[in-house]
Parts: C-alpha cells; structure tokens; sequence
C-alpha cells in the first residue's frame, strides 16, 4: 500500500505537491482562500489540486478545510507524527551531538582541549553546513 501512495504522489503535479507538504507542515485545517493566499497560487488551481488530492486519498474536507489523511514519506524527509523532517536535520544533530560530546568530555573527565579542538572544530562546521542546507530546503517548501 506504501508503494501504490508513493506512485500516486509521484503522478500528482508539483503543485498538487506544494499544496500537500503546505498542509502537512501547517498541521491544521486550511481553506482553498487560504492555502491560495498562503502559498500565491490562483484559487482556482488550488481548488482543481486539492480535488485531485482528496480523489486519492490523501486529504480530506473537515469543517474547517482540508486536512491530511495520509501522511506519506517524501524522498529526503522522514515524518514523524504529522512533523516533516528533513535528513539534513538528523545529520545537524549528529554532529551537534558529537560537539556536545567533545565539550563533556574535557569537563569531566579533565582531558586536553589540543586532543579535541579539531574533532570540535569540524564537528562544528558539519553542523553548520548541514543545518544551513536543511534551512534552505524548508524555505523552498514553505
């Protein structure tokens, strides 16, 4: 069944797209109007996109607009509840968390800050350069 949602999104337009991963970050009912203003796409592609979506299964119409009903993987993203994560994230904090590990280390256990300076310093440049990338990601989607 992941299979058949991977294709089906794959078929979709990139607007059709944009329109989903707006709903799935915004993680709240919108509106056509809304999503329209929100995004600077013309009502009435937003509303022909949203119909193609809701067809498939994806979205569905509440009360107060649309919302997803399937959370589906995208390439480069892991969700986790309604939350779209970037990869980049991960590999942020993988560094962050390498920096933070270096530092307790010489606290603690009184260790030579020449020994660790350039695990330090490029572990923090890893860090930067990875969440600078995923910032850059999230600005294209939003």
């Amino acid at each position: 069944m992941v299979r058949a949602m991977e294709k089906s999104l794959e078929e979709l337009s990139d607007i059709a797209i944009k329109i989903y991963i707006h709903l799935l970050v915004s993680r709240e009912a919108k509106g056509v109007r809304e999503i329209s203003r929100e995004l600077g796409i013309p009502v009435s592609t937003v509303h022909y996109n949203l119909k193609r979506l809701e067809e498939k299964g994806l979205i569905k119409r509440d009360y107060g607009g649309y919302t997803i009903v399937v959370a589906i993987p995208l390439r480069g993203f892991i969700i986790v509840g309604k939350r779209l994560i970037h990869k980049f994230i991960l590999y942020s904090l993988f560094f962050l968390g390498v920096v933070i590990g270096e530092v307790l280390r010489i606290i603690l256990f009184d260790a030579s800050l020449e020994n660790s300076m350039l695990t330090i310093i490029i572990s923090s440049i890893g860090f930067g350069l990875f969440l600078y990338e995923a910032l850059k990601v999230y600005r294209t989607l939003i």
